[in-house]
């Protein structure tokens, strides 16, 4: 398995996914930063459930969307399924390392946000302390609602890979991934967003938190049973 890994890992080399990682939590960070040099001497705890609510809300369901459409058109573009199934190795073993290193570059953007905030409060106390944010920067805070953020989102994001690989064109992901965070948006704050998969990470920071636990848990259940069904469905198709 580590080796499938390793290979799906060589092949985002020269690939537009890293970029992507990187600007996506940058916008969160580049926003906030504009806001609180209009609104200074925020809560630190205030600041951060602020920013990651904005990730949550919008930014994680659209990159989600555009990484699955990304990983799965590495094998689409050439057509190069034909050549991967006539490989020795497992069918299952491919998919579930796709999973694996989607749900690792999205990991990889949560922690780069937080360190990226961080990074916000300690430039705004050493140049202007006067409009830095109160406080000491909440990592106890940031670890726990950023991982459970990250861990809800895998029921979104098995859902966003299953539909980029059973589809050959951009459109089908788009189109779910559209679709799902409209959905998202409108039924924020309500109790029912804990059940649509696109609203159930900012599930963990709205509604004063009490969709958070119910949300975590069902991204998490939700997420294995996608992520089983998917490497089922998936491993039985011809290329």
């Amino acid at each position: 398995m580590w080796t499938s890994i390793n290979v799906e890992y060589r092949k985002l080399k020269g690939s537009l996914i890293w970029l992507l990682a990187l600007v996506a939590p940058s916008l969160v960070t580049v926003l906030v930063t504009l806001i609180a040099l209009r609104r200074p001497r925020m809560d630190w705890e205030f600041m951060f459930t602020g920013s990651t609510g904005l990730w949550a809300f919008f930014v994680l369901p659209m990159t989600v969307t555009a990484l699955s459409a990304l990983l799965a058109n590495i094998e689409h573009a050439p057509r190069a399924w034909d050549h991967m199934f006539a490989l020795p190795i497992q069918r299952w073993r491919m998919f579930a390392s796709k999973a694996v290193i989607l749900m690792s570059v999205v990991g990889v953007m949560t922690a780069l946000l937080a360190v990226e905030l961080w990074v916000v409060g300690a430039l705004f106390a050493a140049f202007t302390p006067a409009t830095a944010p109160q406080g000491e920067f909440p990592w106890p805070l940031a670890l726990r609602i950023l991982g459970m953020m990250w861990a809800t989102s895998l029921f979104m994001a098995m859902i966003q890979l299953w539909v980029a690989l059973r589809f050959r064109s951009f459109i089908a992901p788009l189109t779910i991934g559209l679709g799902g965070t409209f959905v998202a948006v409108a039924a924020f704050n309500a109790k029912e967003a804990m059940f649509v998969p696109w609203a159930m990470p900012v599930s963990i920071v709205g509604a004063e938190g009490v969709n958070a636990l119910p949300a975590f848990q069902l991204g998490l259940v939700g997420g294995v049973i996608t992520l089983l069904a998917m490497i089922v469905h998936m491993s039985r198709r011809e290329a």
